[in-house]
């Protein structure tokens, strides 16, 4: 069976918040009658052992199918509050079955996005039936830029950037007038040269590195989460959150110990404290959590399962530097962390720093995602991993 996996991206809106996220699925460089089953036995395996919607949350989703299996029966089910938003390729406008079936799909409620536009006729007339239009701003110059969003905008259609990178990107092309922007852009923030963490910045570092010491206790990480009576009050509102089933009213962190345990519990303080640093888009704490639990999944599923704390926690620090906006060199040599975590983390070396190679390339979707392996595990089993991990990553930052 050839080998199909899922790719996800977020598209974030002009205030940096969640519009969507992209799933696409990809069938290598040649597609055949074979690939297509595999992506429709993929949709089906990921329908019942994930469900789309632990996917994208409470978040639109953007959905790209082959062109093949552009059918109102190969949508996957929703909430009703999530709207599906279909993407279409730019060569269909002569295509009178696929055109058919985009209208079938439209009455059922969903929306349609053209993908790659070009300013041809064909890409002309699909934007005449799409909601949204998605375009490759590194395939354009600044000009044909301004005058594509200039008449998609006239005929009331919002515009997609994709290929977004950096943040510095992101706000180019936000002046330029785009609506929506794609991409892990907000893991690459503006850094300015010479920037130093701010005292409260650097406390908030030194608890971290102590939370997650090894040798902290349960008596150690009371005291940390006592002396900030903020934290204690959101650590106990989300403790007694109803998805975490515990069966009593939890009113102090010993009893959170005595129901959670302590490696739970770290993970909650861990989230609460970076949940806490100002001006950060909430999709890089859903990004960060993402990548913790993939680097944990990969550490079991490859054979280092007794090294998948060290894995989780290396996922969920190799973003610290865009939560703070200075180099993730800057923000390590305040963490008293092993070598080997350090090194995962600035170098991206050893088996740690290769996870988190090879989760960089699925966010970024690049283009050797078809021979992507990780210490024996295929893309088949990392794709696997990526999508669990996100939907995992959703379910805990609504708990």
């Amino acid at each position: 069976m050839s080998e199909v996996f899922i790719g996800r991206q977020p598209i974030l809106d002009r205030d940096m918040n969640v519009f969507a996220y992209e799933l696409r699925f990809h069938q290598g460089l040649n597609p055949n009658k074979e690939s297509l089953q595999a992506t429709s036995e993929l949709i089906k395996s990921t329908e019942d052992n994930i469900g789309f919607q632990a996917i994208v949350g409470h978040n639109n989703m953007m959905l790209h199918l082959p062109k093949d299996l552009l059918d109102v029966n190969n949508l996957p089910n929703l909430d009703p509050d999530t709207t599906l938003v279909l993407e279409i390729p730019n060569n269909v406008s002569k295509d009178v079955e696929v055109l058919k079936k985009l209208r079938d799909i439209r009455q059922a409620g969903s929306k349609i996005a053209l993908d790659d536009f070009v300013d041809d006729d064909s890409s002309i007339k699909l934007a005449g039936i799409s909601d949204y239009v998605k375009v490759d701003v590194e395939a354009h110059t600044e000009i044909q830029l301004k005058l594509i969003i200039e008449s998609l905008h006239h005929k009331g259609v919002q515009v997609i950037a994709e290929k977004v990178e950096t943040e510095e990107m992101f706000n180019y092309l936000k002046k330029l007038g785009f609506d929506y922007f794609q991409g892990y852009f907000f893991t690459n923030p503006i850094i300015i040269n010479g920037q130093k963490l701010s005292g409260n910045n650097l406390t908030l570092l030194q608890l971290l590195a102590k939370v997650n010491d090894p040798a902290t206790d349960f008596y150690e990480l009371s005291q940390i989460v006592g002396q900030d009576v903020a934290l204690s009050h959101k650590l106990l509102v989300a403790i007694n959150n109803p998805t975490n089933m515990i069966p009593i009213r939890v009113e102090t962190i010993s009893d959170a110990l005595k129901y959670m345990g302590l490696k739970r519990l770290k993970f909650w303080v861990n989230m609460l404290m970076l949940s806490n640093i100002e001006n950060v888009p909430k999709e890089l704490m859903i990004t960060s959590l993402m990548r913790a639990k993939f680097c944990e999944i990969i550490a079991e599923t490859s054979g280092q399962k007794t090294e998948k704390d060290s894995y989780f926690l290396v996922g969920l620090f190799s973003n610290l530097g865009a939560f703070f906006k200075v180099p993730i060199e800057d923000v390590v040599s305040e963490m008293p962390l092993a070598d080997n975590l350090q090194q995962a983390l600035v170098e991206r070396v050893g088996p740690m720093g290769d996870a988190i190679r090879v989760l960089e390339a699925m966010e970024q979707a690049s283009s050797v995602l078809g021979n992507l392996k990780y210490d024996g595990l295929g893309i088949n089993e990392i794709g696997n991993s990526f999508m669990v991990a996100s939907a995992w990553a959703h379910q805990a930052i609504t708990q």
